[in-house]
């Protein structure tokens, strides 16, 4: 088995040398991240009802990203896949003019027509004017019956009685007669829009998400309920993987890390992937290290910090290079049939999130001139590890398998 010292030198050489085998990472990167099951959530709604905001609640992201992110994809839609589109792992579709002109889905249903989907309706809560959105849906529905639809139901704060009524708390829209709490003229317009996609098999999730200025509290009303309605639809994890779980400690709390956190997760899963992949022991293992270079390279270009032989020596002596030798280790259990890769692929997957997620606390203590505390990067190392398995498993699990039947669970 390799030392911990031969895989650090290794990694090393990796990162301080990175064009050596840059483009067969390039063409491997672009295979495993075509092979993995990445949904395509179909957008359905009018301009304006709120499909922007549904993708920055579920992704996290800008509006401007999301603005920026969007390209082409057939005349009548566009695609935003999450976070770009080399490392992808959820993609949105949205049709665009609905209700400004006739709208035929069968160019889209043909350009995606063999991978997993999910229908997402979106209507604002007060809108009654749907027969734009009702007639692409039923031919949807009537070619793909078995496609899961969830109708989302937004901007819930119109329908209050002021612009200074609360949102109801606890959520009150699990299924119709709702508690008297929720105005009454919301409560019949929700009830109303439900009749007019009777037959749909459709789940309803009425929500509003807004912005810091509109001044609701919470800013994301409804997402844990329509978190839900998605993994019972499409059980991939991938809440998991889009949303912290808890509140970022302070080391990880600085304005670099939102553009470094999709990153990580990308070339986690993409690591995960790898070692899954492979069937053969320790032969992953460089392949894993060259993505986790890979890592190095892009969060510390995030930092503005420059990668030379004397910071990689002060990285591996402050992290300590242990870890590397139980990743070799964990690559030994693909010998056991149907056990091994999968071990393998979510240690992978976990240890590449840890790193990349100590990287950035790394270099968040170098910009604030602080000299980084070997102790408590270790310890945060331990804390990211357990947190990347538990956020990365279910969705590395299916990695290698055929893509979940459309509303199977």
């Amino acid at each position: 088995m390799p030392s911990a010292r031969r895989l650090f030198d290794a990694l090393r050489a990796k990162v301080l040398a990175p064009k050596v085998s840059e483009p067969e990472l390039e063409a491997c990167l672009r295979r495993i991240h075509e092979t993995l099951p990445a949904p395509v959530f179909w957008l359905l709604g009018k301009a304006q009802s709120g499909k922007t905001s549904l993708i920055r609640a579920l992704t996290l992201s800008s509006n401007t990203e999301i603005g920026n992110g969007f390209r082409p994809c057939t005349r009548t839609a566009r695609l935003y896949p999450y976070p770009n589109q080399e490392e992808h792992f959820v993609q949105f579709l949205d049709t665009r003019g609905l209700g400004e002109v006739d709208y035929d889905p069968s160019e889209d249903m043909h350009v995606l027509e063999n991978q997993a989907h999910l229908l997402i309706v979106v209507i604002k809560a007060l809108d009654h004017a749907q027969a734009s959105v009702l007639a692409p849906l039923k031919k949807i529905r009537k070619a793909h019956p078995r496609w899961p639809v969830i109708v989302v139901q937004t901007a819930l704060h119109e329908g209050y009685p002021s612009p200074t009524t609360p949102h109801v708390v606890p959520y009150p829209y699990g299924e119709p007669p709702y508690p008297s709490s929720v105005p009454t003229d919301l409560a019949r317009s929700l009830a109303a829009q439900r009749e007019t996609f009777a037959g749909m098999n459709a789940r309803f999730v009425p929500v509003d998400f807004t912005l810091p200025e509109d001044g609701y509290e919470p800013l994301n009303y409804g997402l844990d309920q329509l978190w839900t309605a998605i993994e019972e639809a499409v059980p991939l994890g991938l809440r998991g993987i889009l949303h912290d779980t808890r509140e970022a400690r302070r080391p990880l709390r600085d304005v670099y890390l939102r553009a470094a956190r999709p990153h990580v997760l990308s070339y986690s899963v993409a690591a995960g992937a790898a070692a899954a992949g492979v069937p053969l022991p320790v032969i992953d293992v460089p392949l894993v290290l060259a993505i986790q270079a890979k890592l190095f390279h892009t969060i510390a270009s995030i930092y503005g910090q420059p990668m030379s032989s004397q910071r990689m020596a002060e990285i591996g002596s402050t992290l300590g290079v242990g870890f590397l030798t139980r990743l070799a280790g964990r690559s030994l259990l693909k010998l056991i049939p149907g056990f091994g890769s999968a071990v393998s692929g979510l240690y992978a997957a976990a240890s590449t999130y840890a790193l990349g997620r100590t990287l950035c606390a790394y270099f968040s203590y170098i910009l604030e001139g602080d000299v980084p505390d070997p102790t408590a990067l270790r310890r945060l190392y331990a804390q990211e590890f357990r947190e990347g398995k538990a956020r990365l498993g279910q969705y590395i699990s299916k990695v290698g398998k055929p893509p979940p039947e459309p509303g199977s669970s």
